[in-house]
């Protein structure tokens, strides 16, 4: 499988009444690249409002943050979400494109099996970044398994590459391996590109 792995993952616990007020901001290891030109990592802060009409839900806010040639980290990019009681937030670090111009990252939330992705991928050539709600849209194109969308990686263009494979929980014949998708996160449109979630996409 030529696909990027998962390289750095964080999550922030589940959301519940025990999560204090204020605001408690994990962040990931480094990511750094083969050259080490271009570092990164990603940090969610977490947080309950004790004014909140619903004491089970926190707010969540996920955020990039890179540095070029040793300068300084900055935030290239953020976004605001809700967890409710029991779901769990993270980013996962899923690396760079094959020409080394796009840097990919995955926020989500999960509860249970399930799982909302929400990729996140900045142009290191023209330092804007872009994300998209993948939603159901592979889902509503495959027969319902409760499969897992495991992010692998990004094209040059910017694409995000999903991986479907045979269901953990139903082993039936229909439930086998749903190959590898392509997302982009300019149209919001998936494409099955490969019939076997560990073809070779590079």
């Amino acid at each position: 499988m030529c696909a990027l792995a998962k390289q750095i993952s964080i999550d922030t616990g589940e959301c519940s009444r025990e999560v204090a007020s204020g605001e408690t901001v994990v962040k990931s290891d480094v990511y750094s690249n083969k050259k080490r030109t271009m570092r990164a990592y990603g940090a969610i802060a977490y947080r309950r409002s004790v004014d909140d009409a619903k004491p089970t839900r926190c707010h969540v806010e996920f955020r990039i943050f890179i540095s070029f040639d040793g300068s300084p980290f900055r935030i290239v990019k953020s976004r605001i979400s809700e967890a409710e009681l029991g779901e769990i937030a993270g980013i996962d670090l899923v690396g760079e494109s094959p020409d080394g111009s796009k840097f990919a990252a995955d926020t989500w939330l999960a509860e249970g099996d399930g799982e909302e992705h929400w990729p996140i991928v900045y142009d290191l050539t023209t330092g804007q970044a872009r994300d998209h709600s993948l939603g159901d849209k592979i889902q509503s194109r495959i027969h319902g398994c409760d499969q897992n969308e495991d992010f692998v990686g990004v094209t040059n263009a910017g694409e995000a590459l999903f991986a479907i494979p045979p269901s953990e929980y139903d082993n039936s014949s229909g439930c086998g391996d749903k190959g590898l998708w392509r997302f982009s996160l300019v149209t919001g449109k998936v494409m099955q590109i490969a019939k076997n979630s560990g073809d070779k996409w590079k």
